[in-house]
């Protein structure tokens, strides 16, 4: 509703112009015919209205004899008890209507700035209100038909049932009103009449969600009924063409002619008191109307389908990418798609069947993102764990139609699609000391390039099993020389393999809780690794491998250790010596716990490893 408020244009000139006109008007003996008068024409959007219900009323000026039409001075006055008006479309404004010269308005707040002066008993918020105009045009108009302005109204809250008028104020000379006229070119003023119009208040609502359509030539109309009426009438062209029970919600009106065009009303009637019209129409062309109104919106994970049926359909069928997905029964008007495709622009579309003939709707469309889900870029199965079985998984689903349960985590290179160099590149940092996959690596994290890949079976928590910072291989933490602090309590226990072989007279445990670490030579030299100080305080594990994660090489280890004065550690903690590495060479260190506790928990805490060269 628009609102644009312009409270005068050089109103003395304005008022100069129609006071004369006034004078010539009453020395002239200047007469017209009838059919050459002026009609200031007022037309309601609506004629029967509920209580805080809007509606519109357009005043034009009819002008049969294409007289010449310069000035008018006029007023639309209203029942305040019963109307409110809230905005105004002033001349010039209106779409259509004459760019007036010079104009003078008021009206009552909010729709204009009302005040004290002038007829203030029309803008004082009681009573009889008034919306007041004047203009004058540069040059004559003389069209047939000319639309004034556009008044937008409510009815107010508490106003009783009955009838109210709109209409044109008795002349008062105490406050300069002079009643409504119209002048021509010469200064004339040109026999006028004034229109009503008569709206109804009723606090009987309407009908609601009131639908029409036609198949074979048959017109259906159903609705719903917001109380229980006595009865409803259902009026066509203006002509009552039955009237039926509280309740049906639905009518039948056969015998349709093609070509013609239906225009349907539909009113409750409650102890005699008749509601607003509820109205729709209807083209008759034989065709079937289909499914109306169709939304698609996402619903959690999936897409929820609504529409409105202006037909009994006996049954209604969900297309999407033009493939039927599901077939409901008589009366459905919303569908939940629990299984959408993400990543795709999805296109619905409903499909009516009734009496054996179809019709199907306008299509609605969305995009769903692919959901942000938690993975390890190359831990292919979601399993937390990098090995073997990942590049697998990847080239049996290129190459065989196997099973892909992540497709974003097979993406090694995060470059939005599939092909060998992802399983091959993963082989290589398995294997052969490749580089590592893209982020999210080696903690579970959300993919930095969104894409179409997806993951379908993605990490079931926020660790994936090694998601952990040390945790697993895959997420080992990088170190180097010196002394570095960690805690195992938190950590699971690792299925890697490793055996007592090189463990220098001493045996491992059961490497419980375990915490891995990654360690690059910076030279070629022996260190020792430590955990023989008093910091530990639980028996630990010490194992140091070679090679990749999904291909580890046991070089060393130890259970029991002794410092470097052959003191046996306390705490019965570990130590190796003399360990030799190659310059860019990577080791993985792994420390766990011996054994159980007999208080059922497990040996771990916080630790100190140390590195030095020897």
């Amino acid at each position: 509703m628009p609102n644009q408020k312009l409270n005068f244009l050089k109103s003395g000139s304005l008022r100069h112009i129609l006071f004369l006109s006034l004078v010539i008007f009453s020395v002239s003996s200047t007469s017209s015919v009838l059919g050459q008068q002026i009609n200031l024409d007022l037309v309601s959007s609506e004629q029967i209205l509920t209580p805080g219900e809007t509606f519109e009323v357009d005043l034009q000026i009819l002008n049969p004899g294409q007289q010449s039409i310069r000035g008018l001075q006029h007023a639309v006055s209203w029942n305040s008890a019963v109307l409110q008006l809230l905005d105004i479309e002033i001349p010039g404004d209106l779409a259509g209507s004459p760019v007036p010269q010079i104009l003078v308005w008021n009206a009552p707040q909010p729709a204009g700035s009302g005040g004290d002066s002038g007829c203030a008993l029309w803008w004082d918020g009681s009573g009889d209100e008034a919306l007041s105009l004047g203009l004058g045009f540069e040059s004559a108009i003389t069209d047939s038909s000319i639309p004034l302005s556009k008044l937008y109204f409510r009815v107010v809250g508490n106003a009783a049932n009955g009838e109210t008028i709109l209409s044109t104020p008795e002349v008062d000379l105490s406050c300069g009103w002079l009643g409504s006229l119209v002048t021509n070119d010469a200064g004339v003023i040109i026999p006028t009449v004034t229109d009503t119009e008569e709206i109804t208040i009723s606090d009987v609502p309407r009908p609601t969600e009131l639908l029409c359509g036609e198949a074979s030539s048959i017109c259906y109309l159903s609705w719903s009924e917001p109380i229980a009426y006595d009865q409803v009438k259902v009026i066509r062209n203006g002509v009552l063409i039955g009237e039926i029970n509280s309740g049906e919600g639905q009518f039948e009106d056969p015998d349709g002619v093609i070509g013609s065009i239906r225009e349907y009303s539909v009113q409750g009637i409650l102890n005699g008191v008749e509601s607003p019209l509820s109205n729709c129409s209807i083209s008759v062309d034989g065709e079937v109307e289909p499914p109306v109104g169709l939304t698609c919106n996402q619903s959690g994970s999936g897409v929820l389908l609504t529409w409105s049926n202006p037909l009994p359909f006996s049954q209604l069928e969900i297309i999407r990418q033009g493939v039927s997905i599901e077939i409901l029964s008589e009366g459905s008007s919303s569908f939940l798609d629990g299984s959408p495709v993400s990543g795709v622009n999805l296109v619905y579309q409903i499909r009516g069947n009734i009496g054996g003939s179809v019709a199907t709707s306008e299509e609605c469309q969305i995009f769903l993102p692919i959901p942000e889900v938690l993975f390890i870029r190359g831990d292919v199965n979601s399993d937390g764990q990098l090995n073997l079985v990942d590049p697998i998984t990847t080239l049996q689903y290129l190459f065989v139609a196997g099973e892909m349960p992540c497709a974003s985590a097979a993406d090694f290179n995060d470059d939005s699609s599939l092909d060998l160099s992802d399983a091959i590149n993963l082989l290589a940092f398995l294997f052969t000391g490749g580089g590592s996959p893209e982020a999210p690596f080696p903690l579970a994290g959300f993919d930095p390039v969104p894409d179409s890949l997806g993951c379908a079976q993605p990490c079931s928590d926020s660790t994936c099993g090694g998601g952990i910072l040390g945790d697993e291989c895959i997420s080992a933490i990088e170190i180097g020389l010196g002394d570095t602090f960690f805690d195992t309590t938190s950590m699971t226990d690792s299925p890697d393999e490793y055996s007592n072989i090189d463990c220098d007279t001493t045996f491992l445990g059961l490497m419980l809780s375990d915490i891995w670490f990654d360690f690059t030579a910076t030279s070629t030299e022996t260190v020792s690794l430590s955990l023989c100080d008093k910091v530990v305080t639980f028996d630990t594990d010490l194992v140091i491998y070679s090679g990749g994660c999904g291909q580890l090489v046991q070089e060393a280890c130890n259970g029991d250790g002794f410092d470097e004065n052959g003191i046996a550690c306390p705490f019965l903690t570990s130590r190796i010596s003399g360990f030799p590495v190659i310059e860019g060479e990577q080791y993985f260190i792994r420390v766990g716990g011996f054994a159980t506790l007999s208080t059922g928990g497990v040996e771990s805490g916080p630790g100190i490893l140390s590195i030095t060269s020897d």
